[in-house]
């Protein structure tokens, strides 16, 4: 009888160090491994890097289309030179014509 209170006190001292540890590693799992957790943010951040350097690049390319267009407009084109511009651009030209490109 004895050894049986031994054994009891022995666990009594164990269960709730025990209970503790299974507790912590149950919330550092899930701290890593949740929805909102290490690895999700870190995900998240490689999408945010991605997604910002997209927009970099999207933003340099509208500048460029926007510099590009800019001599389209009436106050900046005369309307004599814009057919010609469209011409020499798109390579194109009436049967009667002949062009010169002189660039």
């Amino acid at each position: 009888m004895h050894a049986a209170l031994e054994i009891r006190k022995r666990l009594r001292a164990i269960v709730w160090p025990l209970m503790f540890a299974c507790l912590a590693v149950y919330f550092g799992v899930h701290l890593v491994r949740n929805d909102h957790g290490l690895l999700a943010l870190q995900a998240y951040d490689m999408r945010l890097a991605e997604a910002e350097s997209r927009l970099q690049a999207l933003t340099a390319e509208r500048v460029a289309l926007e510099r590009e267009t800019k001599w389209l407009r009436p106050e900046f084109t005369h309307p004599d030179s814009l057919g010609e511009q469209a011409r020499v651009e798109l390579g194109m030209g009436l049967p009667d014509e002949v062009v010169i490109l002189g660039r």
